[in-house]
Formats: structure tokens, sequence, C-alpha cells
């Protein structure tokens, strides 16, 4: 099913080697570029993958191929953002990987139906991550939210993609979860769990860190505001980030 498609303008520094006066008058340009909200199909896998493996890094708990496989076979529920192309243009391109580009996605799992590896990876990937801050009130809290009906929350994309595009994104999600309510599919939720992807400045501690953090995707720190719980933890270990650097990056379930 294709979904709305919607016009996004994104900003785009000057890569091209051309001349001065090319360059000044391109500069403050915006670059107009259409996306499409699409349910995921089989052609975004490699996309949606990629963009799972931004979240969970280097975990060997996590298996995003089958969490990929799993968001795939869930019909009606999730979108994926992908350039739109003319008609002609795309059957052209059929199966070039550059065109078939995931730049984002917005889906919900179930993290009760433990029927699923996929799912089980996700539940003991949580509860190892809880586990970690050796404090027993708040691993039993997370083991008893698992114990309900609780959905795991995925907001990705690439970093160049503009927030904005979040909001019809999740509204669409909403939309989808009430459609599957009213046919009993189990997406009738009474907490969502999501991961939070932040840079916190090495050299401040406390609240004073905790204020000047920078979220990678910043509507998520309005997740964060309204959250009951959170739970830290630092993945600088685990990425590409220069060590000399004044920031450690890190993450927020909430």
């Amino acid at each position: 099913m294709i979904k709305q498609a919607r016009v996004v303008p994104l900003e785009t520094p000057d890569n091209s080697s051309d001349s001065d006066n090319e360059s000044e008058n391109e500069e403050g340009k915006d670059i107009q570029v259409e996306f499409e909200a699409r349910s995921p199909e089989g052609e975004d896998y490699q996309g949606i993958k990629r963009l799972l493996q931004q979240l969970f890094l280097r975990s060997q708990v996590v298996d995003c191929s089958r969490v990929t496989d799993t968001i795939l076979a869930q019909r009606g529920i999730g979108s994926v953002i992908k350039q739109s192309l003319p008609d002609e243009v795309e059957q052209q391109q059929d199966g070039n990987e550059e065109t078939n580009e995931v730049y984002a996605i917005s889906t919900v799992l179930n993290l009760a139906d433990k029927t699923k590896e996929s799912v089980i990876g996700l539940r003991r990937f949580l509860l190892d991550q809880t586990a970690k801050g050796n404090d027993r009130q708040v691993l039993k809290y997370v083991t008893d939210l698992l114990s309900g009906r609780i959905g795991f929350l995925v907001n990705e994309r690439f970093i160049n993609i503009p927030a904005q595009i979040t909001v019809p994104l999740l509204e669409t999600l909403v939309l989808e979860m009430r459609k599957a309510r009213d046919r009993n599919l189990p997406y009738d939720f009474e907490y969502y769990i999501i991961i939070c992807k932040l840079y916190k400045p090495k050299n401040l501690a406390g609240a004073a860190s905790n204020e000047a953090c920078l979220f990678t995707n910043p509507e998520e720190e309005l997740f964060v505001g309204e959250s009951e719980l959170c739970i830290d933890y630092d993945v600088s270990a685990e990425t590409s980030l220069d060590a000399s650097s004044n920031w450690t990056e890190g993450v927020e379930m909430t």
C-alpha cells in the first residue's frame, strides 16, 4: 500500500568543485526532495536492517536480521521513508540499491510476543541493559513491565533527515494501531519502550551534563520528558566516536 507522499526541504552542503561564481549562485538554496511514506516491503530489507544497526550497534543479543523480518511481516503497521521517483524512473532503476534507500522508519513491535526469536532478543537486551545499573527495584520494575502489554517503538532515521518528518509518521502509526485493535490484533499497549540516542559532555557531571546533552533525534527529548523511567547506558566504546572528543555517546532507554 502506498501512503501519501510529502515534500520535505533539505539543505545539503555544496560538495562540488565548480567555480566560485557557481558556488555563490547555489549558496543558500534549498534542494526540494520529495519523500514517500510507504508500508515496509521486501525490497526495504537492507535499508531497515541498516537503520536498526544504528540503534543496536555491536549488540550480540539483538539480531537485526530477525527484527527486520518481524517488521516486514507486520502488515499494515509502520512506515518507511523513501525518495519519491516518477513511475518511469522507478521502473528503470528497479533493484538499484541507491534508489531503494530507506531514509527513516517508524514502527512498533509487540514485546509480549515471546514466540518470536527477534522479540526474545529484544527483551533480553532490555533486561541486560537494565541489570547493568545494579538497581534491583528498577530491574523488577522493567521485568514487570515486560510481563504486560508493552510495545517497542522504533523511531530511526538518517541524521540529515529533518525532525519534522517524524510527526506524520507517528500520527500514521497511531492510526494504524487503532485500526489493528479494531481487528483484535495485539497492538493495545499500556506502555512503550524507546531507545533514544544522545551525546553528553565528558567534562560535566550530574544535572549539568543532562542539561547540556544533545539528542540525535531532537523530538525524542519530549519522549524522555514524559516518561516514567529513564535508564542511561554508555555506548561510546561501540561507536567510531573519537576518544579525544569532549562528548560521550550514550543512550536513554525510556
